[in-house]
């Protein structure tokens, strides 16, 4: 009786120090962005500038998070593709690929977001947001420059590769914005 009494809190001390080891462990794709990269997390309202030869233009709300996570949100993106084609929100990860001397972060982004059938297209598709670009802290400006990529709705879009079976051409996209500012604290 003794035995069991003295094995019994030690298995469960145990057990406690398994589960803990295992919930502490982050998962490998989980990012999470340090300094000084982490000037560029943030929400910015941008201006898009699609196409090259027929500009349109739509407005989005841009955040990047600290845990590598992109999260896009579009005025009018009915113009993207030039067409009629209507688009949902984007999502995605988000990397910061250096820091330059001057504090400016290099970084890359790519979401993914859908088409709707019936409003421009025939079938609804996956659009992947390729981009890189700059964010300087010194002006809160962001700039980034990318394709939108059209692939059909069960296409294997989360692989880098997925554009070469983008339909059709790919649409040019330039963002530029700035940071959203806070008012001063009260």
């Amino acid at each position: 009786m003794t035995r069991l009494r003295t094995k019994r809190p030690c298995m469960v001390l145990a057990g406690c120090t398994v589960a803990f080891a295992i919930a502490s462990v982050a998962p490998a794709h989980s990012q999470e962005i340090s300094r000084p990269c982490a000037a560029a997390v943030g929400s910015f309202l941008t201006v898009n500038t699609f196409g090259s030869d027929k500009k349109a233009e739509s407005r989005s709300l841009l955040a990047f998070t600290n845990g590598g996570h992109a999260f896009r949100f579009d005025s009018d993106e009915t113009k993207a593709a030039l067409d009629r084609r209507t688009f949902g929100d984007s999502l995605g990860r988000w990397r910061c690929d250096g820091v330059d001397g001057d504090g400016v972060v290099r970084l890359t982004t790519t979401m993914l977001d859908f088409t709707f059938a019936g409003s421009g297209g025939k079938t609804s598709q996956i659009v992947r947001l390729d981009a890189s670009g700059r964010y300087a802290p010194s002006t809160g400006t962001l700039v980034l420059e990318g394709k939108l990529h059209f692939l059909p709705a069960d296409a294997d879009a989360v692989e880098p590769d997925a554009a070469g079976s983008a339909e059709g051409s790919s649409v040019a996209i330039t963002l530029t914005g700035k940071r959203i500012a806070l008012p001063p604290a009260p």
